[in-house]
């Protein structure tokens, strides 16, 4: 199958790169608004791809780029402002789609164009990255474990990255994505429903086997996907794992965004030269504050409490290890998704959030032999899932 890869970014190579790796994948394009770096990445796909430039806000341009490709790959970003045009492309251009969408906004557009989508004959799956991808992952690995399921509820932990080679905070869609995800109004599931909540809101999660911390909840995909695939569940949130000295300094931000004294993007300017002219003296600060938060959560994870053998439940899944970085971690499983569309595994039409649509076990063993931070698990078996009947 012919392949067209959109963004030429760290995740978008990184995505580029893995599926050039696969078999089933045949003639590859690179496509990026940066000619140079669309080069760069098709000449790491092992002779396979193509480069060309395109700008995804040139919509006539971008849908006849599509057509003669099977399947797209999208990692262009920040997704609030381009999901959904991209998808009206592919549909238009009757090209089946895969991206790695972090908000919750276009996630829940998307998933209304599923007539749409499937009136094109197309197949669309949305937010097959790390968060989402993984979790949802996750979440589809042990929904099957309960007759029931009241709560559901996604994290994503920015306590844990790899000490000996910190990722340096860098300005990027993915930063103006963290400023309108902790700003404004985000959408939650509540009472079986989505509403429009407030966001960074304190919230006391226990985690089997390890405890109870604070946790403060986000704007991201994960509730409303869950919302739409398991539409009888009570409650899902997203949360992020941090200090609370650092939630504080969110709420800062935030309450400048939404008074109009800053912008996303001034505000990602400023949380990037924050982390950059960071003192000691704040680091210790820190470190002190995530004692007292303890205990340590995974990097990613997911907890659902429910129904099992008719007694209520506690069940909690994450990934032993994960690709190094957040990059490898993100445009990876996109590719092992397209993997599965290319391997005839992917049977729904329409839009889907990847529960519903990827095999979560052979995605978890596809993913497995990249998953080497913090170190390989033995045998492979990367799926850590705990219960307690609570």
């Amino acid at each position: 199958m012919n392949v067209l890869c959109l963004g030429a970014g760290g995740m978008g190579a990184l995505a580029a790169e893995t599926l050039a790796g696969f078999e089933e994948v045949g003639r590859m394009t690179v496509a990026d608004l940066n000619p140079e770096a669309a080069q760069r990445v098709a000449a790491a796909c092992r002779g396979k791809a193509t480069a060309r430039a395109v700008s995804v806000e040139d919509a006539a341009a971008l849908t006849e780029l599509m057509r003669g490709h099977d399947v797209v790959a999208n990692c262009v970003g920040p997704f609030f402002r381009f999901a959904v045009p991209i998808l009206s492309c592919a549909i238009a251009a009757g090209v089946n789609y895969f991206d790695i969408c972090d908000d919750p906004e276009p996630t829940l557009a998307m998933l209304k164009m599923g007539k749409e989508a499937e009136a094109a004959g197309i197949t669309a799956v949305i937010g097959v990255g790390a968060t989402p991808g993984i979790t949802n992952m996750l979440a589809a690995r042990i929904y099957p474990m309960f007759q029931k399921v009241e709560e559901l509820h996604a994290a994503w932990n920015i306590e844990e990255q790899d000490a000996d080679k910190p990722e340096a905070l860098t300005y990027s869609a993915a930063i103006v994505h963290w400023m309108q995800q902790c700003s404004g109004m985000i959408l939650e599931h509540r009472n079986g429903r989505l509403q429009e909540v407030k966001p960074l809101e304190g919230v006391e999660l226990y985690y089997p086997g390890r405890g109870t911390r604070t946790v403060w909840t986000v704007g991201h995909p994960e509730p409303v996907a869950f919302s739409w695939s398991y539409p009888e569940i009570e409650r899902s949130s997203c949360f992020m794992v941090m200090p609370s000295l650092t939630a504080d300094y969110f709420r800062k931000l935030s309450k400048q965004i939404d008074a109009g004294r800053l912008t996303l993007e001034a505000a990602g300017h400023q949380l990037v030269d924050e982390a950059k002219n960071v003192s000691f003296l704040d680091h210790i600060l820190a470190v002190i504050s995530g004692i007292f938060d303890h205990p340590r959560l995974p990097l990613f994870f997911v907890v659902a409490k429910g129904v099992i053998d008719g007694r209520k439940a506690t069940v909690a899944a994450t990934v032993k290890a994960n690709p190094p970085g957040m990059a490898r971690s993100t445009g990876i499983p996109l590719a092992i998704g397209v993997h599965q569309f290319v391997r005839g595994m992917v049977k729904v039409k329409g839009v889907a959030a990847p529960e519903k649509a990827l095999d979560a076990q052979a995605f978890f063993q596809e993913l497995a032999p990249y998953c080497t931070f913090p170190k390989p698990a033995p045998n492979g078996d990367i799926l850590d899932i705990v219960r307690e009947w609570k």
